[in-house]
């Protein structure tokens, strides 16, 4: 017997297999030695472990992609599990695209961060648990962490007319800080950071105004609420 993750449509996930309206959804499964340019540490034996799953297009509103992503509590030696990070390029408005994600089981810990002129990056470490949407603004580089122990299950929203930009984290081994197991934070030492801050979801989404109870049904029912996914001129900082 698997989770219910939504009616409409029916979205159940029966152990690390997705179905949607009773159809077995396709899977992208990332492993350790798919991430090992991006880990505080990597040992080629624990290469085949699966380190998190991406299930694309369950849902879209046009150009607008809704996905889910699972990650398991398995951690990755010290380290605790993660996504990789990517980074979004800029877009027809010039700022990068945007995306927005929700917690539907599970608690997580996004590292967002966004890089100054100098070379350095701010970053906000932003804590999100069952419920809570994140917005990732323009501009910043993201990395999702495991931080309970039980499986991570998330949804997302995207603009599906471009590339995600990898590089710079597996060119600096990750993010420019590492969730360890216990909890201990500790800086990537090719990073340089400037700022950093740690909050809640609901108060790193204040600051553009933006809040959201269900992705998925507020997609179906007010699609033109997400349009600066497409033109992220409209989203505008208010403070």
């Amino acid at each position: 017997m698997g989770i219910i993750l939504y009616d409409k449509p029916k979205i159940e996930l029966v152990g690390y297999d997705l179905f949607v309206d009773g159809n077995r959804h396709l899977r992208a499964t990332r492993t350790l030695r798919d991430m090992r340019k991006a880990l505080a540490r990597y040992s080629e034996d624990k290469g085949n472990q699966e380190a998190y799953f991406m299930y694309r297009n369950v849902y879209r509103s046009g150009d607008i992609r809704f996905d889910i992503t699972v990650i398991p509590p398995e951690p990755f030696g010290e380290e605790c599990a993660k996504t990789h990070g990517h980074c979004h390029p800029g877009s027809e408005d010039g700022p990068g695209y945007p995306e927005v994600y929700q917690v539907l089981s599970g608690s997580a810990l996004f590292i967002l961060q966004k890089k100054n002129r100098n070379g350095s990056v701010n970053v906000s470490l932003v804590n999100a648990e069952k419920g809570d949407a994140v917005l990732l603004p323009p501009g910043y580089g993201h990395v999702t962490v495991n931080r309970g122990d039980d499986v991570l299950v998330l949804s997302n929203i995207v603009y599906d007319r471009f590339e995600a930009i990898y590089n710079d984290y597996a060119s600096n081994q990750g993010a420019a800080y590492y969730y360890m197991k216990g909890g201990e934070i500790t800086q990537n030492s090719n990073y340089i950071v400037e700022k950093n801050e740690r909050l809640k979801a609901k108060e790193f989404n204040a600051r553009y105004g933006f809040s959201c109870d269900d992705l998925l049904l507020e997609l179906q029912r007010e699609p033109g609420k997400f349009a600066f996914l497409v033109k992220p001129g409209l989203l505008q900082k208010k403070r």
